[in-house]
């Protein structure tokens, strides 16, 4: 299958967890192969960032937060970790996956920083 019929698939791959869609659907079709490992690799890093910062949050707020006297510092990172960085990492995930489904459609291909780099290496 060519690209112009696989661009609505490469798209959908944006989409979390649907990643796996054009990777499979669309083997010898490199335009839907790149998008597809592109968006798994922003998935993953998606889950691993918001992983790390729920793990910053339960040690901080969970286990520190109860330190007599100064607990509540560790309280205010936790809060600051967990809530506020976990909205701009969410933010920035959601507009990565509308630019990249805006360029996929249009049969462009675009290189997220530092995610495409990751995506080339993928062996599937």
């Amino acid at each position: 299958m060519n690209t112009e019929n696989n661009k609505f698939l490469a798209a959908i791959g944006y989409l979390p967890f649907f990643c796996f869609l054009p990777i499979y659907l669309a083997r010898e079709d490199e335009f839907a192969q790149f998008h597809g490992k592109q968006s798994l690799v922003l998935v993953a890093t998606y889950i691993i960032i918001s992983l790390g910062l729920w793990v910053i949050s339960l040690i901080f707020g969970g286990i520190l937060g109860h330190i007599l006297l100064i607990g509540f510092v560790f309280k205010m990172i936790a809060w600051v970790s967990h809530n506020l960085l976990g909205t701009i990492v969410g933010i920035f995930y959601v507009i990565l996956i509308i630019i990249g489904f805006i360029y996929t459609i249009s049969g462009h291909t675009w290189e997220i920083p530092f995610i495409s780099s990751y995506a080339k290496n993928l062996k599937i």
